[in-house]
């Protein structure tokens, strides 16, 4: 069980996409109120975030990894694409569920 984690355009298309499904299990025995926007995360349905709520996102990541420093790798590359979807415009980091 996992997100596929994709940036895409306005359009849909996907401009880049994680090599990897990042596992949500870890992350459902957490507390996640405590995140800004973790805590929305659908882990069944599609969330998107817009280069607006980038920075709280990779605010939360960040955080993340110290909680759960055995899936640092996995979250450095979410943080990287976060990165990338701030920096474009008309773009959206999109966490499509199971």
């Amino acid at each position: 069980m996992g997100w596929t984690i994709i940036l895409e355009n306005e359009n849909g298309n996907a401009i880049r996409t994680l090599e990897f499904e990042f596992n949500y299990e870890l992350l459902m025995k957490l507390d996640l109120t405590k995140y800004m926007l973790l805590k929305y995360i659908n882990p069944f349905g599609d969330t998107v975030f817009n280069c607006l709520q980038i920075s709280d996102l990779i605010n939360d990541l960040i955080e993340l990894k110290k909680e759960v420093p055995q899936l640092n790798q996995e979250i450095i590359g979410i943080i990287d694409i976060a990165r990338e979807c701030g920096n474009k415009i008309h773009t959206y980091l999109k966490f499509y569920g199971d």
